[in-house]
């Protein structure tokens, strides 16, 4: 079964370079600090072509690595 016959956007297939991401506010990082930290393998990205690059679950997972979670949500520890 082909990827549009199980219902992929194909939206989540486009590859973003640090520029961009960093143009459209995706991230609070410059375009600078996603490649470094994408080198030092921190983030999470791509390397097609041999070019950082980042898909939308990149720039999904990168926002949640620095997500604060309220501290009424922590478990109680007995």
């Amino acid at each position: 079964m082909s990827a549009a016959g199980q219902g992929t956007d194909l939206g989540e297939l486009v590859h973003y370079t640090p520029e961009h991401v960093e143009a459209e506010g995706w991230l609070p990082f410059t375009a600078r600090t996603l490649r470094d930290k994408a080198s030092a393998r921190i983030f999470p990205h791509s390397k097609a072509g041999g070019r950082i690059t980042f898909l939308l679950r990149h720039i999904r997972e990168i926002a949640a690595m620095y997500e604060v979670r309220p501290a009424s949500e922590r478990k109680h520890r007995a």
